[in-house]
C-alpha cells in the first residue's frame, strides 16, 4: 500500500471514529477522561491495518510513534491533516503511560486551565498533570526534538535524588 492510500485509509478510520464517539450536534472527538483508552485503542488497530506494525503499550513502541508521526511530517502532513489522528496517537501515548507509570486519565483542574491545559490528559502519581495529546502535535510540529519516546522517558524517571542533590551543592 503507499502511503497516500495509508494516510486515506487512516484519515477514514479516524473520521468513522469520530461520527461514532460524537453526539448528535458535533462530529467533534468528544474526548473525555472514561474514553481516553477507547480512544488508544483505536489507534493501534488503525496503526496495525495502515503499516502492519503492532503498537503494544510497552514503552518502547512509542518509537513506532515517534516514526509514524515524523514519517507523515516528512510527507507533507500537518496538523491540520491529521488531527483526528494525532489525537487518537496521543491517547496511545498517555495510555502507555498510564498501564506502565501509574498515571490515570483526568480534566485539568481550574488552575491547570489558567496555565493553558485545556484537553483531557493524564495525572502522575505526585498529581502532576501532563498532555500526552499535545505532546504528539509538538511532534508533528517540531519534529524529533518533541518525541513522544524521550517525553516517556522523562517522567518515568524519580528525579528526586537529582533535585535533592541540586538544593543541597548550592
Amino acid at each position: 500500500m503507499t502511503t497516500t492510500i495509508k494516510s486515506i485509509a487512516l484519515s477514514l478510520i479516524f473520521s468513522l471514529v469520530a461520527i461514532a464517539s460524537a453526539n448528535a450536534q458535533s462530529l467533534k472527538l468528544n474526548l473525555t477522561p472514561a474514553k481516553a483508552s477507547a480512544f488508544a485503542d483505536i489507534a493501534v488497530l488503525a496503526i496495525k491495518q495502515t503499516t502492519g506494525k503492532r503498537l503494544d503499550y510497552s514503552p518502547a513502541s512509542l518509537k513506532l510513534v515517534d516514526e509514524y508521526v515524523l514519517g507523515h511530517k516528512k510527507n507533507g502532513a500537518t496538523t491540520a491533516s491529521m488531527n483526528k489522528t494525532l489525537i487518537a496517537l496521543g491517547c496511545y501515548v498517555g495510555e502507555v503511560m498510564v498501564r506502565n507509570l501509574g498515571f490515570k486519565w483526568d480534566n485539568p483542574t481550574d488552575k491547570e486551565l489558567a496555565l493553558g491545559f485545556d484537553a483531557t490528559g493524564i495525572r502522575g502519581k505526585n498529581g502532576g498533570f501532563s498532555n500526552p495529546i499535545g505532546k504528539v502535535f509538538k511532534l508533528m510540529q517540531n519534529g524529533e526534538e518533541d518525541s513522544v519516546a524521550i517525553f516517556y522517558a522523562v517522567f518515568s524517571k524519580d528525579l528526586s535524588k537529582e533535585i535533592k542533590a541540586m538544593v543541597t551543592n548550592k
